[in-house]
């Protein structure tokens, strides 16, 4: 009894102990996260393309198909048409899952014409070249309506989409899981709907994907700031051009109907090639998506919201996502050895990220003046965090870590003020229990030697009542015992 009474203490003890530091250890905890994430760090308007950027890529459509000639009853060789390219943007990281413009990858819908007579131009160079500058336009209208033009297994041509991260090349696909990652159409709302297409990868380990939150379009006004990361083209399409993303810097100009639908006009640089690509809203968050212009100032997009509705994923950021953003905000604190940490990660996930080896190798240049990280150097990097320009209306003091490490304190010592009382007087009244247990059962004495003792002799008495009654030898009469001389004869009793 007693030992079991000894281990329910114990395990009251060990619970009480537990639950009376636990808010302690926890901050400690939280602290120390904070110490290597630098979650209190809050990035200013002209930061926010810097965390964008790695999850935008090139979107390259191209279609195949193959041309039956009657004359022959034969398929052809495929035949290529030519690249269309544009920009798209990356929203969940584990599912692949990447917006652009719905033109990007429906460019046949619109123009199937030019593309059947593009396919039949180049099919009769390659079969009937002595006779191709002489055929009449009336032979020409011939080949149009009796050759097919069609995809391998399909009457509609092969339509392919590839995207590619980083440094792209506006051409046909030449090194495809590379460089290049095919991807599918999910959803698709056309140019003469919303103009909005979501397509998907296949997330590839060692090139982990970037990805970057969708905003409330509802929530922008006229005049508000705005940043478009795309891929505008560097000369004709068509050709092996580098290309790498570009930011401008433009404004909400009007809210405008376009055939049913309210669309975001913008007054800014964009370009052929920046259709699909993000615009961002002062906050950092996508509030649109470029997707058409009348010139290279007046552009229009189509709302963040309108995005929401056809998406059908889960947008959140991703696990490069948070080692870049935690580098970049040790970066801007001076923190370069911890950023270098960070930066090393990101490309150990996504070996392509160009944005964290360049910024490795500025981190590497300032170790001059690297400032350790220290808990003091979080709290103080807290307090002199760069906030948005609009934070005056909207902003919140952060809580600084001694100011947790306190509370936690504060509430440690309230447990131990409210649990140690419950716990004495439980130990209490489970010692006065097992007291009154033990006096109410009959006590076993256990020898402490082992030596032999005999029980004492036992006295046996005759009880006074079964005595043998005297009578006297000469009358017969009865007499008391001890008497000497008969009461009746007087004779003398022997």
């Amino acid at each position: 009894m007693k030992k079991n009474l000894l281990k329910t203490l114990m395990a009251v003890f060990i619970m009480v102990f537990f639950l009376s530091f636990a808010s302690l250890i926890f901050a400690q905890e939280s602290s120390a996260d904070q110490k290597n994430t630098g979650t209190d760090y809050q990035f200013s308007p002209g930061d926010s393309w810097l965390l964008v950027q790695p999850a935008v890529c090139y979107i390259t459509s191209v279609y195949k198909a193959y041309v039956y000639n009657p004359n022959t009853a034969a398929w052809s060789d495929s035949y290529y048409w030519r690249a269309y390219g544009g920009t798209g943007f990356c929203v969940n990281p584990e599912t692949g899952t990447i917006v652009t413009a719905g033109h990007m990858v429906d460019e046949l819908v619109a123009n199937y014409v030019q593309f059947k007579w593009d396919i039949l131009d180049a099919y009769i160079y390659d079969v009937y070249p002595d006779d191709y500058y002489n055929l009449t336009d009336a032979e020409w209208n011939w080949i149009y309506d009796n050759y097919k033009v069609e995809g391998l297994n399909k009457t509609e041509p092969d339509r392919e989409v590839w995207v590619q991260f980083n440094t792209a090349t506006a051409n046909v696909p030449d090194n495809p899981g590379n460089t290049y990652t095919r991807a599918e159409v999910v959803s698709l709302s056309d140019r003469t709907q919303r103009d909005i297409a979501v397509i998907r990868v296949a997330p590839v380990t060692g090139r982990a994907l970037s990805s970057v939150l969708i905003g409330d379009s509802s929530m922008v006004g006229v005049g508000d700031q705005v940043t478009v990361i795309g891929y505008p083209w560097t000369s004709d399409i068509g050709q092996d051009n580098p290309l790498n993303p570009t930011i401008t810097q433009g404004s909400i100009s009007g809210k405008v109907m376009y055939q049913g639908t309210e669309v975001l006009q913008i007054q800014g640089d964009a370009r052929p090639g920046n259709s699909g690509g993000p615009v961002l809203g002062k906050e950092g968050t996508v509030v649109g998506i470029l997707t058409m212009g009348t010139d290279e100032t007046n552009n229009y997009l189509r709302p963040a919201n309108d995005v929401k509705l056809l998406l059908g994923v889960e947008n959140k950021l991703g696990q490069v996502d948070n080692e870049w953003r935690t580098g970049l905000a040790m970066f801007k604190q001076n923190h370069f050895s911890e950023a270098i940490i960070h930066f090393k990660a990101v490309q150990n996930l996504s070996a392509g990220h160009l944005l964290a080896g360049e910024y490795t190798a500025k981190a590497q240049a300032k170790m001059g003046s690297d400032v350790p990280l220290t808990s003091e150097t979080v709290a103080a990097d807290t307090t002199a965090t760069t906030v948005a320009a609009d934070t005056t209306s909207q902003s919140t003091t952060p809580t600084t870590l001694p100011e947790k490490a306190e509370a936690a304190i504060t509430a440690t010592v309230l447990v131990l003020i409210i649990v140690i009382p419950i716990v004495v007087i439980a130990v209490i009244i489970v010692l006065v229990v097992l007291l009154v247990r033990r006096k109410s059962r009959p006590q076993i004495v256990v020898p402490t030697t082992a030596t032999y003792t005999p029980p004492p002799p036992q006295q046996i008495t005759e009880e006074p009542s079964k005595a043998k009654a005297k009578f006297c030898p000469s009358c017969g009469k009865p007499v008391e015992e001890g008497t000497a001389f008969c009461p009746g004869c007087g004779n003398k009793l022997g």
